[in-house]
């Protein structure tokens, strides 16, 4: 088994970046060329698990430890959507849903107020790319909260509060498209998924769906069939993604909350080079009912805030049980313990990771996860350094489950298959040489990864890990990617490299904003057991109180409506 190990961490991963004409002519060589796939996947190392033999671990699909299951009797339960403390509330440059609230209960202003001046934003930033279908009926949303606030009946906190939603969610009367030239042309969705449905019953009002990667086969949102995403921070540099229209109206002011989905880094990446809070749920704490079954065994949902009180708030109430979703009906009690207790952490116990690709972060990245160890610690967390064996292995697993399984998505649509984008005709083809036994041993890796987390986490008493989100700061996007797209793996590997342990395993993670390096944002992320994520929502809580982190909203490409 070291050996082989010792192989797959030497195999160099070799691909070209491709663009234009170049990459619609490696789309079609792929297509035809049954040998070029083989080699392309060969180089992207999708054969190595073929090299091991003697894997006793049975296969997992469902990434939930059976000691961490517990089963729902399947009814949707009235649960009082939580309320936050006032006295505790977000400090942030970014308007939150505090602010919204404040401004409707003092009547300055009403939500049907701000919701036309949103419209006038909304039009000023079509050329931006962050929403793609708006609902017609967002004027009629904002009159029903307006007279809700003026009854004094607010549904909650983040009642008359405007949200997005990524495209791959159902939107009543919209089309979901996936980020897709064609899927559901024609065929607008009957209902809402469950996790719009419980935003609407919190009163928060549904403006649109976000702009995503094609399927989400991607990390940078690069899409010519919607208009690329572009970064309020830097217009020239890529949001992430594939979450990435939701990160880009977050951070240019159009909305506090937007609500994504992370198979491969989805929520964490976009949070990261746009200077966000995002939550990547556990497998199964939000319902994917009425979600595109693109990546059924690593996906999950969750909110991209501007604020930690944000994304808190709004985590709390999409998630839970939900009949439709048998897998969230697995679950532990969805509550934030603890939430206000950020300036004592001497209960917590943080790991870092050092020797988990240092070589590939980037220095300003590993900078500020030092100072960040070092201010808390001071507020009394316990740091400790492990390893986390596998990791390379891990990667090659989440890497052959998460293609195979988009792959199977894509492949229902064979008769528009050249409408896909050359990037995604391009992973399909490397996709589909991958055989029955490279999923099966990545499942048998799954389940040896989620090993390693239960020592971790209940052995070895660790209650959080901390590494960077990415190994890099939001790229450059050069021009000739926005009319076919494009294809770079190696960057994308360098902006997945910290995501795919908690997507193969199923353990919830949050991007935290930790100051700049040029302009551009940075962020670290923390990973926590099984259902924990109210610790992940208190450490973010505690982060966003760190004295001398910048925190500074753009400062060109601002698009807040006043309140």
């Amino acid at each position: 088994m070291a050996k082989v190990k010792d192989e797959v961490k030497k195999s160099e991963f070799n691909a070209p970046e491709l663009y234009g004409w170049p990459l619609v002519m490696a789309a079609n060589a792929l297509e035809t060329l049954p040998a070029v796939s083989h080699k392309v996947a060969e180089n992207a190392l999708l054969y190595k698990l073929r090299d091991i033999n003697n894997l006793n671990e049975f296969p997992t699909n469902v990434p939930i430890p059976v000691d961490n299951i517990s089963p729902s009797d399947g009814v949707i339960s009235n649960k009082a959507i939580l309320t936050l403390n006032a006295e505790h509330k977000s400090i942030s440059p970014f308007p939150s849903f505090w602010d919204y609230h404040q401004a409707y209960t003092e009547n300055k202003t009403s939500p049907l107020e701000v919701a036309n001046k949103l419209l006038e934003k909304l039009r000023e930033t079509e050329n931006m790319h962050w929403i793609r279908f708006m609902t017609d009926d967002i004027l009629k949303q904002a009159e029903a909260s307006t007279e809700r606030y003026q009854s004094h009946l607010p549904l909650s906190q983040l009642d008359g509060v405007f949200v997005t939603v990524k495209e791959e969610v159902d939107i009543k009367h919209l089309e979901t498209k996936a980020g897709t030239s064609f899927i559901n042309n024609g065929n607008p969705a009957q209902e809402d998924g469950t996790l719009v449905s419980r935003l609407r019953k919190a009163g928060a009002i549904i403006i649109g769906s976000a702009v995503m990667n094609e399927l989400g086969w991607d990390t940078f949102s690069v899409n010519p069939n919607t208009g690329t995403p572009k970064n309020p921070y830097h217009l020239s540099h890529s949001c992430g993604g594939s979450s990435g229209g939701s990160a880009g109206c977050v951070a240019g002011g159009l909305v506090p909350v937007s609500i994504g989905a992370d198979g491969g880094g989805s929520i964490r990446i976009p949070s990261a080079f746009c200077g966000l809070y995002g939550l990547k749920t556990t497998y199964g704490r939000v319902s994917g009912a009425g979600g595109a079954p693109l990546d059924p065994t690593v996906g999950a949902y969750g909110p991209i805030a501007a604020t930690a009180d944000d994304m808190a708030l709004t985590y709390s109430i999409i998630s839970g049980p939900d009949p439709k979703d048998p897998y969230s009906l697995l679950q532990k009690a969805v509550n934030l313990r603890n939430y206000d207790k950020y300036s004592d952490l001497s209960d917590i116990t943080i790991a870092t990771v050092p020797n988990w690709a240092r070589g590939e972060v980037d220095p300003v990245i590993l900078k500020q996860l030092d100072i960040f160890k070092e201010k808390l610690t001071a507020l009394g967390a316990h740091f400790v350094e492990i390893e986390i064996p596998d990791l390379d292995l891990c990667a090659i697993a989440h890497t052959l489950t998460i293609c195979s399984e988009l792959y199977t998505y894509a492949s229902r649509f064979k008769q528009h298959h050249k409408s896909y984008l050359p990037h995604t005709r391009l992973m399909m083809s490397t996709a589909r040489t991958v055989e029955s036994r490279d999923y099966i041993r990545a499942q048998q890796i799954r389940t040896r990864m989620m090993n390693h987390m239960k020592r971790i986490f209940q052995t070895d008493n660790v209650d959080l890990i901390l590494v960077p989100s990415a190994a890099i700061i939001s790229p450059e996007i050069p021009k000739k990617a926005m009319t076919y797209g494009m294809s770079n793996a190696k960057m994308t590997i360098q902006s997945m490299v910290f995501s795919m342990l908690g997507n193969l395993t199923g353990i919830p993670g949050v991007n935290v904003p930790a100051g700049f390096h040029n302009e551009m944002p940075i962020g670290l992320q923390f990973m926590a057991s099984w259902w924990n994520e109210a610790l992940l929502c208190r450490i973010a809580k505690a982060c966003e109180r760190l004295s001398d982190i910048e925190r500074k909203r753009p400062e060109h490409n601002w698009f807040a409506p006043e309140l």
